[in-house]
């Protein structure tokens, strides 16, 4: 049985019953109407974190304004001494690094978070590259003209005017004869391990690829940053290979996924740098990038350092625009960072007929789509899976032999057809913000119907996918001739924005949340926006404030008026002004009501108390057989003498204490603990969930650890 870690409670008084001699303790155990149990400690911060792993004894940490980072130089959390290592803004996000291993990471992050000086604080998650590998020029490029990309380079083909485009991933194959001349970049990985080059962040973006003995394939990077950089800008019209989407955009490479993916802080590092914002050890950027491709991520909502270092690079003086993939775990994006975060263009991928890929997470949070490919299939009967191509590495041959084309899939490849498209339009107008590309891009692309969003017929689909809207693959596919064509001048318009960019809800009457509307106002365009919200499932009500927007923004609040079904329902905000029509999805989570609990399988202790130690040889315990929220229990063959009552129910079977486990004892109104002497009934133990972890002591000066004689009594 592992260590157990729960919450802590205080002896204060004695309730003495009997005669001291051998008898027994009894009463009720369960989930008592009314009663709040003796549980009371933080929630969980991070739900998404069974789903995505972390470095471990890596903290992220943002201090409140007013704290200087210069000033915290170590922290002592939860028995663990943290160093402050990297400085991640300039305004108090730093990474913390001490020796501890996942759990007590978890411990470190819960403790940290309840502190009146940190803003938030969270794991250093590890994000992977989105990609399907294949097996193995412009012919090929079927991906191309599926998105009108041949007419929008009659209008702009990304040679008259120099735009930067950074490609946050696994870095380059410098010496393929297809990657444009200079390489710049730099190498973000800080752990040698999983940089797998010898060393730390340096200038060399050079990717590693698949040379690392004992490293299995799949945590290897298949040279992924290459291909990616190849589709956003290979060297065009060179008579060689592929095309890139923009002919003439300066690429910069930024190394940040490695063996096993990339950390959150290496990521964080390299978009700041790359758009221009300081990175502590690191020479700053001759080149801020005006487009940033990520075509990476992970599961959980967007983590808070992620939107916060999103915010910052968006308010660079270039005003870049961020790209990211969707994911391919053909589930809703929403889920899944950065693909939620607010401040990205979020891309779907569709294959070879313009319906969604198999494999493109969808939802809501789609922007647009943009070629991905299906490598189980050959549609356009080419006589190549229906891949995107793009350069690539090959290590088992030799010298020029090396340096080859592949046919890759996923929205990693969609992002940067996305990215090169951005370029474009940048090379256009080089003042075109954000808001206006998300705009543009949307009211040029072409929707994908239900069915073609949906993606059948396809073998690749299993008979249970649901049906999805049109909708859920946002505005549609990208239209690249109509959206570089109407970058060339600036429109007065609008569009939507949300923060955050999903919402769940708790199906309990009066529930609610918040989400912020913003307006984002393009060319002068001063007019009144009027708001609107259909989707809402019954028992929910939503409410705008106002609902009539001549400023910036409005709130929505929704809020549980009834009892609305469990699930995922995509709203649509909509906004209309005049003959401007806009509109963006939400994705509604309202949560399943917890089933009655059972006390079935609930263990409750008579813990005796001998001084200053617990004596597990007079302790004893009962397992509850019994089905319903509540049931007797009965503890025989008790010595005479004090005891502490414990219940503990181990929902998930892992043996530990942990958050959602069933814990509880015998305690006062305060909820602390009450000693017991036998024979004694009415002793009644109220059970609740466990939501955070601290040590389950006996008063006094050190304290006595109850933890030693539950783990010696649960193994008899």
């Amino acid at each position: 049985m592992k260590m157990l870690r729960v919450w802590m409670l205080l002896v204060v008084m004695l309730a003495a019953c009997g005669d001291g001699g051998p008898g027994s303790i009894s009463g009720q155990v369960g989930f008592f109407s009314g009663g709040a149990g003796a549980i009371q400690v933080s929630q969980k911060p991070f739900a998404q974190t069974s789903e995505t792993d972390f470095v471990p004894g890596e903290v992220i940490v943002k201090f409140r304004p007013g704290v200087s980072l210069q000033t915290v130089g170590s922290l002592q959390v939860a028995g663990v001494e943290l160093q402050r290592v990297e400085d991640l803004d300039t305004q108090g996000m730093a990474l913390f690094r001490g020796v501890a291993g996942k759990p007590q990471t978890l411990e470190v992050v819960q403790a940290l978070s309840r502190r009146a000086d940190v803003l938030y604080a969270q794991p250093n998650y590890i994000r992977q590259a989105f990609k399907t590998p294949n097996d193995t020029f412009y012919n090929f490029q079927w991906h191309y003209p599926a998105i009108n990309l041949p007419a929008a380079w009659d209008i702009e083909d990304g040679t008259s005017r120099v735009v930067t485009v950074a490609v946050i991933d696994s870095g380059i194959v410098g010496a393929h004869p297809d990657i444009p001349q200079p390489i710049l970049g730099y190498d973000f990985i800080s752990n040698p391990q999983i940089a797998n080059d010898g060393n730390g962040r340096d200038n060399d973006p050079e990717d590693t690829g698949n040379v690392a003995p004992g490293v299995p394939p799949e945590a290897l990077t298949g040279y992924h940053g290459t291909h990616v950089a190849g589709t956003v800008a290979a060297a065009t019209n060179n008579n060689r290979g592929v095309a890139g989407v923009s002919w003439g955009a300066r690429l910069l490479h930024i190394r940040a996924l490695g063996v096993g993916g990339g950390s959150d802080a290496d990521i964080i590092a390299a978009l700041r740098w790359a758009v221009g914002l300081p990175v502590s050890g690191v020479p700053n950027n001759a080149n801020p990038a005006a487009v940033v491709n990520m075509s990476l991520g992970g599961r959980g909502t967007c983590a808070p350092a992620w939107q916060d270092t999103i915010n910052q690079a968006s308010n660079q003086p270039q005003r870049p625009i961020i790209v990211v993939a969707a994911g391919n775990s053909a589930e809703n994006a929403s889920d899944f960072t950065p693909a939620s975060c607010s401040g990205v263009i979020t891309v779907g991928a569709t294959e070879t007929r313009g319906f969604r890929a198999y494999y493109s997470n969808y939802g809501p949070r789609i922007d647009v789509m943009a070629p991905g490919g299906d490598i189980t299939i050959d549609r356009n009967a080419d006589g190549y899976a229906d891949g995107v191509l793009s350069p690539l590495k090959d290590d088992n041959a030799t010298g020029a032999n090396q340096f080859i084309y592949q046919f890759y899939q996923g929205t990693s490849m969609a992002a940067p057809h996305v990215a090169g498209l951005v370029a474009l339009m940048k090379a256009r107008r080089s003042e075109l913000t954000y808001s206006e590309a998300l705009d543009i891009l949307k009211r040029t692309a072409v929707p994908l119907s239900g069915a073609s969003c949906t993606g059948r017929p396809s073998d690749a689909i299993p008979a249970d996918f649901p049906t999805l809207s049109s909708s859920d693959c946002g505005a549609g596919l990208v239209n690249a001739q109509a959206a570089v064509s109407a970058a060339g001048s600036a429109t007065p318009s609008y569009t939507l924005l949300l923060n955050p960019t999903s919402a769940t809800l708790s199906p309990t009457p009066g529930s609610s949340v918040d989400i912020n509307v913003s307006i984002a106002r393009i060319a002068g365009f001063s007019n009144a926006v009027n708001l609107s919200l259909s989707g809402l499932p019954v028992g929910i009500n939503g409410q705008f404030n106002p609902s009539s927007v001549t400023g910036g923004t409005s709130t929505l609040r929704l809020q549980v008026s009834g009892s609305p079904t469990p699930g995922t329902y995509n709203l649509t905000i909509n906004g209309s002004s005049g003959s401007i029509n806009r509109s963006v999805g939400l994705a509604l989570t309202v949560g399943t009501p917890a089933p009655p609990p059972s006390v079935q399988g609930t263990v409750v202790f008579a813990l005796y108390v001998a001084g200053n130690d617990i004596d597990p040889n007079k302790s004893a315990f009962v397992t509850i057989a019994q089905t319903g929220q509540t049931a007797p229990y009965r503890i025989e063959n008790l010595a005479g003498g004090d005891y502490v009552v414990i219940a503990w129910k181990d929902l998930d079977g892992d043996q530990d204490i942990t958050p959602g486990d069933y814990l509880g004892g015998y305690t006062n109104a305060d909820g602390d603990l009450l000693l017991v002497r036998p024979t004694a009934s009415n002793v009644r133990v109220p059970l609740s969930v466990v939501q955070g972890t601290q040590n389950l002591k006996l008063p006094g000066p050190e304290g006595i650890s109850l933890l030693p004689s539950l783990r010696q009594l649960y193994r008899r």
